[in-house]
């Protein structure tokens, strides 16, 4: 009998838990000393966690946690309507008796149906960056006005200087606001272990807290530069003990640097058996960031929210910006982004170099580009005066986008000949007023004809992207007509077929604004619109009666041009991320689109695959199109390499992994055997067949840029990020004129911030005079030999879309949807 009461204790001891009891209390700190004192409210039914265990708070707002094994803080969940100043979390340590939690009354952040609003932001990398205020000021000054339940930083703060910098930048006392870190991949540093150092400022690297009807929970990057102290077993094990504290009706939204899946099924464990299904759970997001793009996609009935950069462009050239996410009382989601640096800008789009275009009506559009980083326009207006007398004041103008408003203006007869100024006015939500004002001699009787004459099939007219029309147009231009389609305009540019203008459109909110769209050239009337599934990022193509376009998430559409009706579509065969932004070609019958092992060639009529590349893998965020020559296909993927196909086989010819051009944003131009194409800070002339370097030209600047070199006689000309237009010597390669362009509006250029002077379009002659837009907002028209600006035209938002030209007249887009019809005003 004794020597069982002995065996029976030496299996039973073990099991007893040697660790500390924490216990401590949860109540709302009325005062703000940090200490409870008698009276203050005790809050009961609070999460509380010591990273693997959770329990929550009794009657009196006490808990008691058991401890484990490598237990490092004890913290809470924060409830709804509450935030803490001195932080969700307490450091465990021997001389704690007791984790207390003093938490203030969050009021006026959440509606009373809980309904709210929250800032998302990620990889803002400042380890080695200076003058980061202006863009957390932006955060900091929209927070302030509007309603805004908390801030959420998903990863990458970026090493050592960057982890001990951002806590100061921006925290819950300085942005009066909630604000909550996950860590990424290079927030894994050298250390006992790699989240050592962003424990010890931002604290535990899972938890939980809530926001109106939300349970919000953030998990850790799997791995990163170093080692983690923690496993996926432990992230696991704590989650189950989280969510078993939530009601399975409970919306849940996850914040991670990466995200989890890239199908419909969320599933988090370690095993076949031990795992969390989040479907089960309600998951209505999850957002991430790690990729530097914004891309927004349903999978399943979960919406999975990319957000980039908001302090510099994307690798991808995504624009630099911050996301608001609206949560409704469901716990639906929408999103939008805010475009960061912008300070109260506004311009008169629709009029410049006193010529306005007049409607078929007989009346003038008034469009109007405007934007503020850190508050949203509450409404636009304009006033009309003719000799100091007012025509009209304070008509209201319709939003089409986030940047455009339009109306008409109606003049009377008597206004013939005469100088009309247009003043218009913005009024921000935070009250902030700006105004700008254009002035135009009204003639009625002047209305231009547009006159098409060449199709203009695909960006710079053909596969080989020369850039030159066959057209020649006069200068000055006249604006014809302004047409805006209700979504914002990349880097897809128009083309033209058959007296119609076609673009493609970017849905950056999953709002049902990505498509096509085709307008009659000559009026800019909308014709029809085909809404494809995500974004259309990058240039679309037509070939025999066929619009083709490939968007973010890897569909091919072929589209009937006149009828605007699907013929077909096929899913391409690319990896889930990053998203698709290359853009495609047609050519002889074949359809080249997809990147990576899902780069293709297509059978133009019926989408059958003719061959599939097999020789280079998915780059991670690609902005060029595929561009043909000699029987070879060049093309390439971000990070990765330049490769050449042979385009009838599919064989790879040959590749380039380094000398600069595994990372660029450009496309070729083929002349001949050779083909010209920018990465990095050079210029490279390089034979097509073979891929040989010819020659290298340093530019000591950089062109990661979407800008395809425009090669003439004696020229090669391109943009740069933050040097203007470029024209070298075709022969020497030196330097023959420069021209500068303004700050940019909108950050895209991988890894640039303010202020730079981005060009991502490409230059395009006709006649004597190269045509490109900035994203300075500006269009220019330049001599071809001297580089002299000859004429501009002000949009006031970013040109990111080579100019098409057909006949007469010149196609062109910005950033806020505005397509517009410039013709020769001596050609009439």
């Amino acid at each position: 009998m004794k020597k069982l009461i002995l065996i029976f204790i030496s299996t039973v001891l073990p099991l007893v838990s040697t660790f500390a009891v924490h216990t401590g209390r949860v109540y709302v700190d009325a005062n703000k000393n940090g200490v409870y004192d008698k009276g203050e409210k005790l809050l009961k039914n609070v999460m509380v966690s010591d990273g693997l265990n959770v329990v929550v708070t009794a009657v009196d707002g006490t808990f008691e946690l058991p401890g484990h094994a490598k237990e490092r803080f004890v913290f809470i969940t924060t409830p709804s309507g509450y935030k803490t100043d001195n932080a969700h979390y307490r450091a465990i340590s021997d001389k704690n008796k007791s984790y207390d939690f003093g938490l203030d009354v969050l009021t006026g952040k959440i509606d009373a149906d809980g309904s709210h609003n929250f800032v998302h932001i990620a990889d803002t990398e400042i380890h080695n960056s200076v003058d980061m205020e202006r863009w957390a000021n932006n955060i900091r000054d929209y927070v302030a006005d509007e309603k805004t339940a908390f801030i959420m930083h998903t990863g990458d703060i970026c090493y050592e200087n960057g982890l001990k910098a951002h806590i100061g930048l921006m925290n819950t006392s300085n942005m009066n606001c909630p604000v909550f870190y996950s860590i990424g991949n290079h927030d894994l540093v050298k250390g006992k272990y790699g989240e050592e150092l962003f424990e010890s400022i931002y604290g535990p690297v899972y938890f939980s807290f809530e926001a109106g009807n939300v349970h919000y929970v953030v998990t850790p990057m799997a791995g990163g530069d170093y080692k983690p102290g923690y496993t996926k077993e432990d992230v696991y094990r704590w989650l189950k003990n989280d969510l078993a504290h939530v009601n399975k009706n409970t919306p849940v939204i996850v914040f991670n640097h990466d995200l989890l899946s890239y199908d419909d099924k969320f599933i988090f464990g370690i095993n076949d058996t031990e795992y969390v299904d989040l479907n089960e759970h309600n998951l209505k997001a999850w957002l991430y960031g790690h990729w530097h793009i914004n891309f927004v996609r349903r999978q399943g009935n979960v919406l999975a929210i990319s957000t980039a950069n908001l302090d510099k462009g994307g690798i991808d050239h995504s624009t630099s910006a911050y996301r608001i996410v609206s949560v409704d009382k469901k716990g639906d989601v929408k999103t939008q982004l805010r475009y960061t640096y912008i300070n109260n800008s506004i311009q008169i789009a629709s009029i410049g170099n006193e010529r306005a275009s007049i409607n078929a009506n007989g009346k003038v559009p008034v469009s109007v580009n405007t934007y503020s980083a850190v508050s949203p326009a509450r409404s636009v207006s304009y006033t009309c005066t003719i000799d100091d007398k007012k025509q009209a004041g304070d008509v209201a103008l319709t939003q089409n986008t986030d940047w455009n408003w339009s109306g008409e203006l109606q003049l009377p007869s008597s206004a013939k000949n005469r100088r009309v100024f247009v003043e218009a006015k913005v009024i921000f939500n935070n009250g902030e007023i700006a105004k700008t004002s254009e002035s135009f001699i009204y003639q009625p009787d002047g209305k231009h004809s547009v006159k098409t004459n060449q199709d203009w099939l695909t960006l710079l007219n053909n596969s080989s992207r020369m850039g030159i029309s066959a057209d020649t147009l006069s200068l000055p231009l006249n604006l014809n007509w302004i047409t805006n389609i209700k979504a914002n305009l990349f880097f897809s540019s128009p083309i033209v077929y058959n007296n119609t203008v076609y673009v493609g459109s970017v849905d950056e909110k999953l709002s049902g604004e990505g498509g096509v769209y085709a307008l009659d050239a000559v009026t800019g009337k909308l014709l029809w619109k085909y809404n494809t599934r995500n974004s259309v990022k990058n240039s679309i193509a037509c070939g025999n009666g066929t619009i083709y376009a490939q968007d973010a998430e890897g569909y091919l559409y072929a589209i009937d041009a006149e009828s605007g009706k699907l013929s077909w579509e096929k899913k391409l065969g690319i990896n889930g991320l990053p998203a698709l932004v290359d853009g495609l070609t047609v050519d002889n019958g074949t359809v080249f689109a997809g990147t990576g092992k899902g780069f293709a060639a297509y059978n133009a009529e019926n989408g059958n695959e003719i061959w599939k590349n097999n020789g280079w893998g998915q780059g991670e965020g690609t902005t060029s199109t595929p561009t043909l020559g000699s029987d070879v296909v060049v093309s390439g993927s971000q990070w990765r390499g330049l490769y050449g196909n042979d385009a009838k086989t599919g064989k790879l010819l040959w590749q380039h992994t380094s000398y600069g051009l595994s990372s660029r944003g450009a496309s070729p131009a083929i002349h001949g055997g050779l083909f010209y194409i920018i990465s990095g800070e050079s210029l490279f002339i390089m034979d097509v067949k073979t891929g040989a370097i010819v020659s290298r030209k340093e530019l000591k600047v950089s062109v990661d840029v979407t800008s395809t070199p425009l090669v003439t006689d004696k020229l090669i000309v391109f943009g740069s990020v933050d040097n203007g237009l470029i024209a070298l010597d075709r022969e020497t390669l030196e330097q023959k004129w420069n021209v500068p362009t303004l700050p940019a509006l909108i950050y895209t250029a991988p890894y640039t911030r303010f202020p730079v002077t981005t060009i991502e379009t490409s230059p395009v002659l006709a006649g004597s005079t190269i045509f490109f837009g900035a994203s300075d907002g500006i269009l220019y028209g330049v001599n071809v030999n001297t580089g002299k600006v000859e004429w501009k035209h002000a949009t006031g938002a970013p040109v990111f879309s080579t100019v098409a030209i057909s006949g007469n007249t010149l196609f062109v887009t910005d950033f806020g949807g505005n397509v517009y019809g410039f013709s020769s005003v001596d050609k009439f």
